[in-house]
C-alpha cells in the first residue's frame, strides 16, 4: 500500500505549507474567515399558480412565532413548489438548505445530512456521532437565520435532528401524512388541497395560453377535472399542448378519460393514475431518442444527471446530450436544480423515476439496461481516478495494474476544488451505484470505484458512508482473489471506523489487514496495520497494549526502509510518553520532526514540533516550548489542519496558565474554542470551563 498514511488514522497528499522559524513572542488571532451563503433551494417553478390562502396561512403562522411547518397532501398537489416559493420569498440572510429524503439514494440518514449541510456553511469536519453532529448543527443556527426545506419525509424522527435553533430560522417539511408527531416540536400544519378549476385553468392558460384555452372553455375545464386539478398531471398536459398547438384540448382531455387502469394500485390511487396516464401521454409524443433518454434515466441509481453523465450513458454527443435533457425539462419530466461547479444539472420528477423505469424494463432487453449502468460505473471510475491522480496522487497506484480499460472521458473539472465537489456531487449516490454494480458482479469495478473517492473520505469525513462502501469494497476484493486490493480496502477502512470513534472494529479491520499483509510478505501494509493497531489503543487509554505494536511497526519500516513510516509511529510513541515521561518525549518528537523534514513532509513535521513544544512545557522549560508550539501553529494553520491548530491553541493556553499570565491563558483558550465550537461542541464547552476558572 502506498498512500501516505498519518498516525494510523488519515492520510496527507497534496500541497501543504510550513511556517519559517519564529522568534520571540508570538500571538495568533484567528482570523474571521466569513462562511459561505448556501442556496439550496431547488429553483422556483416558471408555472406557480395561485396558493394566495395557502401563503397567507404560512405568514401567519412565522408571525405568530412558529418556525417549523409540514405541508402535506396527496402526490402531484405542489407541496414542494409551494414550500420553494414561500420559503424564497421570505428574508433569510444566512442562507437557504434543503433535503430530498426521497430520492433514490435512500436510506438517507440524519447524519449524513447534517455533514452536507454543516459542509455547506463551512465546517469541513464534524463530528462521527449523531448526538454531537446535531449539538453542532444547533450551535452553529442558533444566531443565524437560515430557510430549510426537508422535502418528502415519511415520518418525523429523521426531521427532528435536522431542525435549525435559531430564532430567525424557519424549517418547512413537506409530505404525504401530517406528521402530526412533530406537533410537540411547535410544528404547524398546513394540508394542501387541489386547485380550484379556476386555478386550474389559470395553470394551463400559463403554459398553453390564453388564446387556445378560452377557445375551448368547456374542454379545458373537463381536463382540469380530469387531472383531478392536481399541479403536477396540469403541468405535463399543459408542456404538451404548448410544444403541441395542433393537438386540441378535448382530444387530450379525451384520452386521459379512455386510458385503462394500469394496476389495482393506481385504482386505489386514482391521483397517481392520472399523474402516470399523463406521463404516458407525454412520453409517447416524444422524439424516439429522448424516449431512450428518459427511460435509461429512470435506470440509474444516481439522484440527477447532467449533460456530461447524459453524454456517457447514452453515448450520445455531448450537444445532443445537452438538447435531449432540455427537452425532457420543457416536457415538465425533469426538473433543474441549482448549478454546481458550473454544471448544469437536472433531476426526474419523483413520480417519473417509477414510470421511466418501469418503461424501459418493458422496453429494453436485459443486455441494453445492464450496459447503460455498466457505462454509468465506468464513466464514475474514470472521472474519480483523475480526481484521485489530482488530489492525492499517493494513492491512485494499484488499481493501474488490475483496472478495467476504461473509455477515455474528460474530466469537468481543471483543480482541485472542482475535483473534490465533484467528488461531493456522487457522495449521495455513490452507495446506490456500488450495491447496483455489486448486484450486477462487477467486482473489477465495485472496489476501484471505492479506493478513487479515498479523497472524498479524507477531506470530508463522510462516516457512514465510508464505512458502508468500504464493507462493500472489501467483499468484492476478496470475491476477485485481489489480495492486495482487499488488504487496501481494509486499511483505508480502518481509518475511517477509528476516525468515527468505532475503535474495536477498526481494531479488528487492521487485524485482519496485518494478517494478509504478514502472509503477502508486504512489510510496508504490515506496519502500516501495525500502526493503526497501536494508534487505536493509544486513543482507546491503553498505551501499554499500543507500545509493542508501535515498535513492531519501526522494526519493519526501518528493515525495508521507510523512515517517514518511523517517524510517525514514534510520534504515536512519544504521546504515550508524554503522560510519565515528557523528557523522554521531548527526544522522540525531535528525532521524529528531523526524518519527517529529511522526507519533505511538513506537515508532519509541524505536528511532531507542536507536540514537542508541549512536552517541553511539561518539563518546565515553557518559554522554549512556547516558542516551538508557536512555531508549528504557524505550519499547521498554513495545512488547513483544524482539529490540530485547536489542539495547539489549547496547549499554548495551558502553558500561560500554568505561566500566571490569566489574560493570555485566555485569548488562547478562546481561540481554541472558536475551532472545537465548528468541529467538538463538547471540547468547546471544556475549554469554556477552563477559561472560565481563571
Amino acid at each position: 500500500m502506498s498512500g501516505n498514511q498519518i498516525g494510523g488514522q488519515a492520510r496527507l497528499t497534496g500541497l501543504t505549507g510550513q511556517a519559517g522559524r519564529i522568534f520571540g513572542g508570538v500571538h495568533h488571532h484567528m482570523a474571521t474567515v466569513p462562511l459561505p451563503i448556501p442556496r439550496q433551494l431547488p429553483p422556483c417553478a416558471r408555472h406557480f399558480t395561485a396558493r394566495e390562502a395557502a401563503r397567507r396561512a404560512l405568514d401567519d403562522a412565522r408571525k405568530g412565532g412558529a418556525r417549523l411547518h409540514v405541508i402535506s397532501g396527496i402526490g402531484g398537489v405542489g407541496k414542494s413548489a409551494l414550500a420553494v416559493r414561500w420559503l424564497a420569498d421570505g428574508a433569510y440572510d444566512d442562507g437557504q438548505l434543503y433535503v430530498d429524503l426521497s430520492g433514490p439514494e435512500q436510506p438517507l440518514c440524519p447524519e449524513a445530512v447534517l455533514r452536507r449541510w454543516l459542509r455547506a456553511v463551512g465546517i469541513k469536519r464534524s463530528p462521527a456521532h449523531l448526538g454531537e453532529l446535531t449539538g453542532l448543527w444547533r450551535s452553529v443556527t442558533a444566531t443565524r437565520s437560515v430557510a430549510v426545506l426537508i422535502d418528502g419525509a415519511t415520518d418525523a424522527e429523521p426531521v427532528r435532528p435536522l431542525l435549525p435553533a435559531g430564532d430567525g430560522s424557519s424549517t418547512v417539511v413537506t409530505s404525504r401524512r401530517a406528521l402530526r408527531e412533530l406537533a410537540v416540536d411547535g410544528a404547524v400544519s398546513h394540508p394542501l388541497r387541489p386547485l380550484t378549476q379556476q386555478a386550474a385553468i389559470q395553470l394551463l392558460v400559463s403554459l398553453a395560453g390564453q388564446d387556445r384555452i378560452e377557445a375551448a372553455p368547456r374542454d379545458c375545464a373537463r381536463l382540469a377535472d380530469r387531472c383531478f386539478r392536481l399541479p403536477l398531471p396540469l403541468l405535463l398536459v399543459g408542456a404538451r399542448l404548448a410544444s403541441r398547438p395542433h393537438h386540441s384540448v378535448a382530444a387530450i382531455a379525451d384520452a386521459l378519460a379512455h386510458r385503462d387502469l394500469p394496476d389495482d394500485t393506481y385504482r386505489e390511487d386514482p391521483a397517481r393514475m392520472i399523474t402516470n396516464t399523463a406521463l404516458d401521454g407525454a412520453y409517447q409524443e416524444l422524439e424516439e431518442e429522448a424516449q431512450r433518454v428518459y427511460r435509461w434515466l429512470g435506470l440509474l441509481p444516481t439522484g440527477d444527471a447532467d449533460p456530461d453523465l447524459t453524454s456517457a450513458v447514452c453515448e450520445l454527443p455531448l450537444a445532443q446530450a445537452e438538447w435531449e435533457l432540455e427537452v425532457l425539462a420543457e416536457e415538465q419530466l425533469l426538473e433543474p436544480l441549482p448549478e454546481r461547479g458550473g454544471r448544469v444539472r437536472y433531476r426526474l420528477i419523483p413520480v417519473a423515476r417509477d414510470h421511466a423505469r418501469r418503461l424501459a424494463l418493458q422496453h429494453d432487453p436485459e443486455e441494453d439496461r445492464a450496459g447503460r449502468l455498466r457505462r454509468l460505473c465506468e464513466w464514475m471510475l474514470a472521472i474519480s481516478t483523475q480526481a484521485q491522480v489530482r488530489l492525492t496522487p499517493a494513492q491512485a497506484t494499484l488499481w493501474q495494474t488490475t483496472m478495467p480499460e476504461l473509455p477515455p472521458v474528460r474530466a469537468p473539472f481543471h483543480d482541485d476544488g472542482a475535483a473534490l465537489a465533484w467528488l461531493e456531487s456522487y457522495e449521495g449516490s455513490l452507495l446506490e451505484v456500488l450495491r447496483a454494480a455489486e448486484a450486477a458482479g462487477w467486482d473489477d469495478l465495485v472496489w476501484p470505484l471505492v479506493d478513487t473517492f479515498w479523497p472524498l473520505f479524507l477531506r470530508r469525513h463522510p462516516y457512514e458512508l465510508w464505512a458502508a462502501a468500504h464493507e462493500i469494497g472489501l467483499a468484492a476484493a476478496h470475491r476477485a482473489g485481489n489480495a492486495a486490493a482487499a488488504r487496501q480496502m481494509l486499511l483505508s477502512g480502518a481509518i475511517g471506523l477509528n476516525a468515527a470513534g468505532r475503535a474495536k472494529d477498526a481494531i479488528r479491520w487492521y487485524g485482519d489487514a496485518c494478517d494478509a499483509a504478514r502472509d503477502a510478505g508486504d512489510l510496508r501494509d504490515e506496519g502500516q496495520a501495525l500502526l493503526g493497531l497501536g494508534a487505536c489503543h493509544h486513543n482507546a487509554g491503553l498505551p501499554e497494549q499500543a507500545r509493542p505494536f508501535l515498535t513492531r511497526a519501526i522494526a519493519l519500516w526501518r528493515s525495508c526502509g521507510y523512515p517517514r513510516g518511523v517517524a510517525l509511529a514514534n510520534i504515536v510513541l512519544g504521546e504515550i510518553d508524554l503522560a510519565d515521561a515528557p523528557g523522554h518525549a521531548v527526544d522522540v518528537f525531535a528525532e521524529a520532526r528531523a526524518d519527517l523534514l529529511e522526507v519533505d513532509d511538513p506537515y508532519d513535521a509541524a505536528r511532531a514540533l507542536t507536540l514537542q513544544g508541549h512536552a517541553r512545557v511539561l518539563t518546565g522549560d515553557a518559554e522554549t516550548g512556547i516558542r516551538e508550539m508557536s512555531a508549528g501553529l504557524g505550519a499547521l494553520a498554513d495545512a488547513g489542519s483544524t482539529r490540530w491548530q485547536a489542539r495547539a491553541l489549547e496547549w499554548l493556553g495551558d502553558a500561560h496558565r500554568d505561566k500566571g499570565d490569566s489574560a493570555r491563558a485566555r485569548q488562547y483558550y478562546q481561540q481554541a474554542e472558536q475551532l472545537y465550537e465548528v468541529m467538538r461542541p463538547a471540547d468547546a464547552e471544556r475549554i469554556r470551563t477552563l477559561a472560565a476558572g481563571l
